[in-house]
């Protein structure tokens, strides 16, 4: 049986010194106070102490990178007169509150005396059971949906909850009907080592299947963010080899890497003016990256009202009938032209003459399809 104290153990360790605590503890404190770290700290060598304190270091990152709230702390020694710095794990960040289920709906809240007597120090939420049913009704909906990107967590939330409530009284006969997407398993083996790329502000390398040219090609980044738009997940970041900033579709990507060189360093920062909410405000066909296709459309009156007021597209000119020209700028023609048709054939596009030729085509598709 061996003896050596295991990643997970010190891990343990390290929190529960930690969370025992209601004052910072310094580095030298914790390298004397947890097994792990203690023997090497304390009797070996200088270079056995800088390596043990790289340990530490990785411990507290990866942790923190688990959501386990360390905090850095500055506070007083010495009578007041020196600042010293140190970790503390704050209980109240670090415990969930306790839920109490309340068998009557409209029940009262729990009285003052209660409180004061409750064997711990924790905040209390108050449930009725049907709140708590129905919470664990949405929580199973998502669970069960294929291709949910919080599928996961939605079951370890719903174990929590389920914990004092009848297994058997929550609605599991609910039908949801839904096509997975092309590429989704793909998609769902990319998002992990991408979202703890951009935390750990790591460059990135893929190869990317562009619609435009038709063509793979190999991309090297620094990611910026992720988001979730009109049923896909995207990356914005800084393309190295474009020297820009550009949109990627996750279920286009392939071969996906992380840096590996000084995991715990980052590659680079993202600038102060970057905003990931610009990119959250854009339509499905605007969503990409690369030369964009110029397209002009006419809208009759009183269309044109409806998407002056929604703002689609750039107003070039207005015709005395009321009606107007618009020009879009499109990532994705295909998402446009859907568009364009779900609006019953009042609009007309003028340029470019592929974009009406396809047009006509999908359109003959769809009546195809329902005749």
């Amino acid at each position: 049986m061996s003896n050596s104290i295991t990643k997970l153990q010190r891990w343990l360790d390290l929190i529960a010194y930690l969370v025992g605590r209601h004052q910072p503890v310094t580095v030298e404190q914790l390298m004397e106070r947890i097994p792990a770290y203690a023997a090497r700290w304390v009797d070996g060598s200088e270079r056995d102490r800088t390596s043990i304190r790289r340990t530490f270091e990785r411990d507290k990152d990866e942790l923190r990178r688990l959501g386990i709230p360390i905090d850095t702390a500055a506070y007083r020694t010495n009578y007041g007169l020196e600042f010293t710095e140190g970790y503390i794990l704050r209980r109240h960040d670090f415990y969930l509150p306790y839920l109490r289920l309340a068998r009557e709906a409209g029940s009262a809240a729990t009285p003052a005396t209660a409180v004061a007597e409750r064997p711990y120090p924790l905040a209390e939420v108050e449930l009725t059971e049907e709140e708590a049913l129905a919470a664990l009704d949405a929580l199973h909906a998502v669970a069960e949906l294929p291709s949910s990107p919080l599928a996961e967590e939605a079951r370890s939330a719903f174990r929590k909850l389920a914990f004092d409530l009848d297994p058997e009284s929550f609605s599991s006969n609910s039908v949801i009907h839904l096509i997975d997407r092309s590429g989704r398993d793909e998609t769902e083996r990319i998002l992990g080592p991408l979202s703890d790329a951009l935390l750990r502000r790591k460059r990135v390398s893929f190869q990317y299947h562009g619609i435009h040219r038709d063509e793979v090609t190999e991309r090297e980044m620094h990611p910026y963010g992720i988001f979730f738009q009109h049923g896909n997940w995207y990356l914005v970041g800084y393309d190295l080899g474009r020297a820009d900033l550009r949109v990627f579709r996750v279920g286009r990507m392939k071969s996906f890497e992380t840096n590996s060189r000084r995991p715990n360093t980052p590659d680079y920062e993202i600038p102060d003016d970057f905003a990931l909410e610009e990119y959250l405000q854009r339509a499905p066909w605007e969503i990409g990256e690369g030369e964009p296709t110029i397209a002009r459309v006419r809208f009759p009156f009183p269309l044109s009202l409806w998407a002056e007021r929604n703002q689609y597209g750039t107003l070039l000119e207005e015709g005395d009938d009321g009606s107007s020209v618009r020009e879009f700028e499109l990532q994705q023609t295909s998402n446009f032209l859907r568009w364009i048709l779900s609006l019953e054939g009042e609009p007309e596009i003028l340029e470019p003459d592929e974009l009406k030729t396809e047009l006509q085509r999908l359109a003959g598709a769809v009546v195809e399809l329902h005749q």
